[in-house]
């Protein structure tokens, strides 16, 4: 299945998704907590019922891959995988539950042969409750089937998290010190807020609170990196294993001239 093929397959897959969601917004019992993921966060119904849509879907698709999702974590569909797909099949889950408006499916795709973040072949990021589709081929950006063209619009908007107030101010001054003036974000859909920054709605993206989990970030992260935007996380990407989930303790977006 060529690149092309397996973005039109996994389009697919993933709008079926984004309807079941939409279809189940409202049901309280969808708010369950259920358990615990393979990171030990909380699992709520909705969580595990979305990933299970999703692989089910990947399985009639006939796409020879192994699917990362998040609360079982590896899922072996293919004695002879052509591809990785690492998800987050509803990222944002409490506000979900809570019907605030900002939650996505997101999904990635890679070869088995290239299976970095900076190789993504193909993206999927999805609002939810919006008409917002995001996808990513060949370093082109397409926002609900047509080309996106990288805004400006968001400079000086920081989408941050972190308990650290010197950070916050040494933010500040060097937007300040651009001549912007500095607006903070902090939303609760990272698949979200990393793409919006790789693509130029917001300016920056900072999380150093820890429990990012790769699965939310991989699109936007791979937009970024082929953006040359200044991408630094931790651990480090040379030394993880993209076929396991990983949480990062730091993430960074910026703009190449920020130095931390």
């Amino acid at each position: 299945m060529s690149s092309s093929e397996i973005g039109r397959v996994v389009s697919r897959v993933g709008l079926e998704l984004v309807g079941f969601l939409r279809e189940n917004i409202g049901r309280t019992d969808l708010a369950q907590e259920i358990g615990r993921s393979v990171t030990g966060d909380i699992t709520r119904k909705i969580d595990l019922m979305a990933e299970e849509y999703l692989v089910n879907l990947v399985k009639a698709s006939g796409i020879e891959a192994w699917v990362l999702s998040e609360e079982r974590g590896l899922y072996k569909l293919s004695a002879r995988p052509e591809y990785l797909i690492i998800a987050d099949p509803l990222d944002g889950s409490l506000n979900y539950v809570l019907e605030i408006p900002f939650s996505a499916v997101s999904i990635a795709v890679y070869s088995m042969k290239e299976p970095y973040y900076s190789k993504v072949i193909y993206g999927f990021v999805s609002n939810i409750f919006r008409e917002e589709r995001y996808e990513y081929s060949n370093g082109v950006i397409y926002l609900n089937g047509a080309e996106y063209k990288s805004s400006l619009k968001g400079k000086g908007i920081i989408c941050i998290y972190t308990v650290n107030p010197r950070l916050l101010e040494k933010i500040r001054k060097f937007v300040l010190d651009k001549g912007g003036k500095p607006r903070l974000r902090t939303l609760g859909a990272t698949s979200l807020e990393i793409l919006y920054t790789a693509i130029g709605r917001m300016e920056y993206y900072i999380n150093d609170v820890g429990g990012i989990r790769a699965n939310d970030i991989a699109v936007g992260l791979g937009v970024a990196l082929n953006k040359g935007l200044r991408v630094i996380v931790r651990p480090q990407l040379s030394r993880i294993d993209p076929t396991s989930i990983n949480v990062f303790d730091e993430v960074w977006v910026t703009p190449s001239d920020y130095t931390l």
